[in-house]
């Protein structure tokens, strides 16, 4: 939070949307809210999970937490929290 809060919520440029994996939404609004995050939950049944996460992981493998910085076209631009933040900076 302390990294949102520094670099992030008050970046216009830079808007921060948390992809729920979780089977039930509740798991996810509780994860959510214990960790007090303020952007905005996209729950699992609300998206085409396998569709959105195809072009960036075309084995179909991914890590959790997954972290990938895209622009308003879908195009990646950074991968990996530190790559991530140095971005954004």
């Amino acid at each position: 939070m302390e990294t949102y809060n520094k670099e992030i919520a008050e970046n216009e440029e830079v808007e921060l949307i948390h992809l729920s994996r979780d089977r039930g939404d509740d798991a996810a609004e509780a994860w959510a809210a214990q960790e007090k995050m303020p952007w905005p939950t996209l729950m699992r049944d609300d998206t085409d999970g396998d569709a959105l996460f195809a072009p960036y992981f075309p084995s179909g493998r991914m890590g959790i937490p997954a972290y990938i910085m895209v622009d308003h076209t879908g195009k990646e631009v950074a991968r990996g929290k530190a790559e991530i933040m140095a971005k954004i900076k």
